[in-house]
């Protein structure tokens, strides 16, 4: 009887630590099955970031180089289809170099303060390039990358005024294309960081802006302030 006993003891001890066994071994698979989806979503990321980076990098150059070609053939030829074009040239870089450095602003940002940052596999319209869950993230974070990309374009605007000579038409519409879009993203994120500080709900307070009409007033504030720069410039030169 004690014998019987024993052996169904050794038994149940061996099923135990056999189940304890499986658990581990599921345990380590599924922490091992986790890990390797952790690091396919890494490399997918810096991946997606390398194109995209790419693409923005060609963007900034092309609109830098169409510039730079038209205001050196106004400059050298005199002519008033040479003038035109570098005004047309200054507009499209005016908007293009801002408004990619803003959004690598919120990226930079983001990554900086740790939010969940994915990077999108291709820009959305041309300019949007990560997403920012606003349930996976905190205040500090969205604070972090908001500031990123509001504080871009007033970079790229100094940057500008103290590495380009202001004697040009072109060169005035520049600048102040520069500073109007620094005042648009200004006068429409600034009020969300503000308001988000106070609430603590950055999500229902970006609704609220866009439904409160925030971006066609933030476009119109810009428009009024880049005519304005171009006007100061126009008289100063």
């Amino acid at each position: 009887m004690a014998e019987a006993t024993a052996g169904a003891e050794e038994a149940a001890e061996a099923t135990a630590g056999a189940e304890e066994a499986a658990e581990a071994t599921a345990r380590a698979e599924a922490t091992a099955e986790a890990t390797a989806l952790r690091d396919l979503a890494r490399a997918l990321d810096r991946e997606h970031l390398k194109q995209i980076g790419s693409f923005h990098f060609a963007l900034v150059t092309a609109g830098l180089t169409l510039w730079g070609a038209a205001e050196t053939w106004a400059q050298t030829t005199g002519w008033g289809i040479a003038g035109a074009t570098a005004v047309a040239a200054a507009l499209v870089a005016g908007f293009v170099i801002p408004s990619t450095l803003h959004e690598w602003g919120h990226f930079a940002g983001a990554r900086l303060s740790g939010a969940v940052s994915p990077v999108l596999e291709e820009p959305r319209r041309h300019f949007f390039m990560f997403d920012f869950p606003m349930d996976q993230n905190d205040l500090h974070q969205f604070t972090w990358m908001s500031w990123g990309g509001i504080v871009a374009p007033w970079a790229v605007l100094v940057l500008a005024v103290a590495s380009i000579p202001l004697s040009s038409t072109s060169a005035a519409v520049l600048v102040a294309t520069l500073f109007s879009k620094a005042v648009a993203v200004s006068a429409f994120e600034v009020p969300v960081v503000r308001r988000a500080g106070r609430s603590g709900n950055p999500g229902a307070e970006l609704g609220r802006q866009v439904a409160d009409g925030g971006l066609p007033r933030s476009h119109k504030a810009g428009a009024i302030a880049g005519i304005a720069c171009f006007a100061l410039l126009w008289l100063a030169t």
